[in-house]
């Protein structure tokens, strides 16, 4: 199933009512009371969430001092999108997350009065530097901050004005900025009508002494005749070393991708390209954690047609879980959830053999199978209605996993193993084989829920755990934007 391109979003700025740079100083009075937010069951309990109104694209992750920070796009005006600031939530374990006041909000007069779109985050010495994307027209923006990233001093001008010349660029976007040796290096999202390999989604390769004056170099990666959002701009990219590898995350259309190279001289050299999600995952960012693992996250959107409703909620869209990425040995990127999830894990309730169903009160699990992946089988968790509907089959070639509608290859294999995180509206399904199905629940919350194997299954060796909120009312933080 199809989800909301966050640039099919974008793509319609022009209709939206924008606040035009309005600096929130308060929760609209059109949003739910935080005790409605609190009591909504679809509501997830142990991701991370906006404290309320519109959440899409993370934004510069990353750790410094023993804190991990979070900034994400945030509508906080409505549960839709519109009038986008820099959120910000702050975490000591990965896990467990409190909402700030917003990093960035959109300053009357200024190159991001349009909103506060997509960046990163680096540390330079003692202190931080944000690259973000300002509308109307499309530029790079930069804002600097002490360590504790809470005030935030913009620069006054755009660091990066124009795209480069002769390309024909439509789409210039989501800035990502690493230290390379003496000098710094970004990358950057486009679509080019015109370049010396033809048309299509690029990426873009700027360098600079400073990070205040940047030199345009050349397309690092493209063009690539894949369809994405409004404008085939290849989005979110983001560049780092991993293993023996470089590896490119990216996002286009409704999917995110790994390629995996090297690189020399300014050019990357591709050797594999892959999905790196599959279902409701986009706008990818990854950061290093504590002990060095790559982690990356991604935006969760909601369903097509879950709009109204998501309105009338109070909220829209979630961050994932944190995923730790590594190198196959088929050279491919895989993901595993990060090890930190565990400390949530709370009592079994399903120990053994699938013949037998497992009880618990609600949507709120950690559901561990080990199967013989040789024979078809099915997954039913729910109450009143199947919350989660898993559908496996070796013979259905690169859908043979499918789960609420939402697709992904799982090949026969004589043993897999599925980890499912459910979490009311929000489910991550991790497989042995190192990919990832995210997809949403809008069944009956209603509990008692019964977790149920057939097939396969019946015969598997599984272990299902309640998960513990890290809320105790669905609610981190409820900040009032105050905005850098």
């Amino acid at each position: 199933m199809p989800v909301i391109s966050r640039r099919s979003v974008l793509g319609g700025v022009a209709m939206l009512p924008w606040a035009g740079g309005r600096v929130a100083t308060a929760r609209p009075v059109r949003l739910p009371l935080a005790s409605a937010l609190a009591a909504d069951p679809l509501r997830p309990q142990y991701h991370l969430i906006a404290p309320y109104g519109w959440m899409n694209d993370p934004c510069g992750p990353v750790w410094v001092r023993g804190r991990y920070h979070m900034f994400y796009q945030w509508g906080p005006d409505k549960a839709a999108f519109g009038d986008i600031h820099w959120g910000h939530a702050v975490s000591t374990d990965l896990v467990h997350w409190r909402n700030l006041p917003a990093a960035l909000t959109p300053q009357p007069g200024g190159p991001d009065a349009q909103g506060v779109f997509s960046g990163c985050v680096v540390i330079d010495g003692a202190r931080a530097v944000a690259f973000y994307t300002g509308i109307e027209p499309s530029v790079q923006c930069m804002a600097t901050s002490d360590l504790d990233m809470m005030h935030w001093t913009r620069h006054p001008e755009p660091v990066i004005a124009t795209p480069p010349e002769g390309l024909q660029v439509e789409g210039f976007r989501d800035p990502m900025v690493w230290k390379d040796g003496t000098r710094w290096c970004m990358v950057l999202g486009a679509n080019v009508h015109a370049s010396p390999m033809g048309p299509g989604g690029v990426v873009l390769l700027y360098d600079s002494p400073d990070l205040l004056t940047w030199t345009y170099r050349r397309i690092l990666y493209g063009p690539t005749h894949i369809a994405g959002g409004y404008d085939d701009a290849m989005e979110c990219p983001d560049f780092f070393a991993l293993e023996a590898s470089q590896v490119l995350v990216y996002s286009l259309g409704d999917t995110v991708y790994a390629a995996v190279g090297t690189f020399g001289q300014d050019r990357f050299h591709v050797r594999h390209v892959a999905p790196l999600g599959y279902g409701s995952f986009y706008a990818a960012r990854t950061m290093l954690d504590a002990d060095g693992r790559r982690v990356v996250w991604g935006w969760i959107p909601e369903k097509p047609g879950r709009a109204k409703t998501a309105m009338q909620a109070g909220w829209n869209g979630v961050m994932s879980l944190p995923r730790v990425m590594t190198i196959g040995e088929d050279g491919l990127a895989r993901v595993a959830p990060h090890p930190a999830i565990a400390m949530l894990e709370g009592p079994v309730f399903m120990q053994g053999a699938g013949h037998e169903p497992g009880h618990t009160d609600e949507p709120n699990a950690r559901i561990r199978v080990s199967f013989s992946g040789q024979a078809p089988g099915r997954i039913i968790f729910g109450g009143r209605d199947a919350f989660l509907d898993l559908d496996y089959d070796p013979y259905r070639p690169g859908r043979e996993l499918i789960a609420n509608g939402d697709a992904a290859p799982l090949p026969l294999a004589d043993h897999s193993t599925l980890d499912i995180l459910v979490d009311a509206s929000v489910i991550e399904i991790f497989a042995s084989s190192g990919i990832c199905l995210s997809t949403r629940a809008y069944g009956d919350p209603a509990g008692p829920f019964v977790l149920k194997m057939q097939g396969t299954f019946e015969s598997a060796s599984i272990q299902a755990r309640r998960m513990t909120p890290i809320s105790p009312d669905r609610l981190t933080a409820d900040p009032e934007p105050t905005g850098g």
